[in-house]
């Protein structure tokens, strides 16, 4: 029987912090597992209602296996947050092998029976019966309710999150930072202490940059940082080829720009000493030592970015790096079939719309047969840019008639206006589709 009343650490921690698993399978603290907060969720709510990693919902229905069937206080099971909230599949297959499935197909049919023979009695759950009538409407009707009542609609880190293609590993673990953070500010009285600087490692077009946008949101609404100056420099932003006094200068005016916020250092190696620089002009070195040196002050908070072994050249480094970088976040590769909804994605904000046949799954067939592993892990998230700067490319041949005016650089919506050019449709049409043909010729002419 699942004690009901008391708030604890483990409802927080089951949002994604893995530390979960360890209080959840300890004898002494498992018992945690049954205890309900003042909505009657279990931490088994928690941790599906936040998307938390499947080893935390793993050992939460190891410390109370009959969590998967207890509803909260609005008739909800742990497996109903799951799929409302898109959570990890491999999750909602754990809750089906313990038979919820079965459980919530029934609720959902009797609330349709309900509908049909009485459905004002549907206000009584919260469902307006003018939205339902199917099964999915119920779903999302009442997805909303949940929506609303546990994840504030202006949660700006969990819209950007949810922007944000694959990673599920790297959402998890800021999710993770963000709960602990707020637990450490709860437990020292609205303070919060100096975090370590943050390690970012990943091939390139892996989104390192946007996971570092949204990581300096998160740090800023919890308050590690006081403000929200979020700037990505590399080495020519930090390098005077001329000196390293002037490149001193130029970094400590970097740092003071930066200071109250997040500075996002990119591919933060190349500021190691090379042999392919001329001797003498190679001031990398004076750039990290300054750098270096604001590190213990935690003002601005760094971010580094690179692959792993690039990265440890740094961190090995007697520069002082290691000791202030404990924070690691890894990223893997895309796959083809997460490029192609990258691209889709891009498209979508160009305004361009996809014509018959052009499909994720079309797209990753197309990009996995006419690349090979090498040249895609060299660019990864990138070749959405590229495939889009082709069809875009494409585009502006099919609507000019020529190919010269490939070589020119407009948008093709703008190109559309009217007086644009004389050979121009005289009706400007609502919607520019990309056909399977113009995907086609921009993996052949552009990549």
């Amino acid at each position: 029987m699942a004690t009901t009343g008391e708030y604890i650490d483990l409802h927080e921690l089951a949002k994604g912090w893995k530390a979960a698993i360890a209080r959840a399978t300890d004898p002494a603290t498992k018992h945690e597992a049954q205890i309900r907060n003042d909505r009657g969720n279990l931490p088994l709510h928690s941790a599906t209602s936040f998307r938390a990693p499947i080893e935390v919902a793993e050992s939460l229905l190891q410390a109370y296996p009959e969590a998967a069937s207890i509803t909260n206080n609005y008739g909800n099971l742990p497996l109903h947050f799951t799929a409302w909230k898109k959570g990890p599949l491999e999750v909602e297959r754990v809750f089906e092998s313990n038979g919820t499935t079965e459980e919530m197909e029934e609720v959902l049919a009797l609330l349709l029976d309900i509908y049909e023979g009485h459905p004002h009695a549907l206000y009584s759950a919260g469902i307006n019966p003018e939205n339902a009538g199917t099964m999915d409407s119920m779903m999302e009707e009442e997805a909303q309710l949940i929506e609303d009542a546990l994840c504030p609609p202006d949660d700006t880190v969990e819209i950007a999150l949810s922007k944000l293609v694959g990673l599920e590993a790297v959402k998890n673990q800021i999710r993770g930072m963000r709960r602990t953070m707020e637990l450490v500010k709860s437990a020292q009285n609205g303070k919060v202490a100096h975090p370590s600087h943050i390690v970012l490692e990943g091939n390139p077009g892996v989104g390192k940059k946007s996971v570092a946008t949204v990581l300096a949101d998160v740090l800023y609404e919890i308050g590690v940082v006081k403000t929200q100056n979020f700037m990505s420099v590399g080495r020519d932003e930090l390098i005077d080829r001329k000196s390293e006094a002037r490149t001193i200068q130029k970094t400590r005016k970097v740092l003071e720009r930066a200071k109250g916020g997040v500075l996002l250092l990119n591919e933060s190696y190349t500021l190691l000493p090379s042999t392919a620089r001329p001797r003498g002009r190679d001031h990398g070195g004076a750039a990290l030592r300054e750098i270096a040196r604001t590190l213990s002050t935690g003002n601005p908070l760094i971010i580094l970015t690179g692959s792993a072994l690039e990265l440890q050249r740094i961190l090995s480094s007697e520069i002082g790096f290691k000791t202030h970088f404990l924070t690691r976040i890894e990223f893997a590769d895309p796959s083809p079939s997460q490029v192609a909804r990258i691209f889709m994605g891009k498209m979508s904000e160009k305004g361009l719309v996809p014509g018959d046949g052009v499909t994720v799954d079309y797209l990753a067939e197309l990009i996995s047969t006419n690349t090979d592993e090498d040249w895609r892990l060299e660019r990864n998230g990138r070749i959405a840019d590229l495939l889009l700067n082709g069809v875009r490319a494409e585009l502006r041949k099919r609507f000019l008639f020529n190919d010269e005016s490939s070589k020119v650089s407009f948008s093709p919506i703008k190109m559309m206006s009217p007086g644009a050019s004389s050979r121009m449709p005289a009706a400007t049409p609502d919607e520019i589709f990309v056909t399977v043909e113009d995907v086609q010729n921009a993996i052949v002419n552009g990549m």
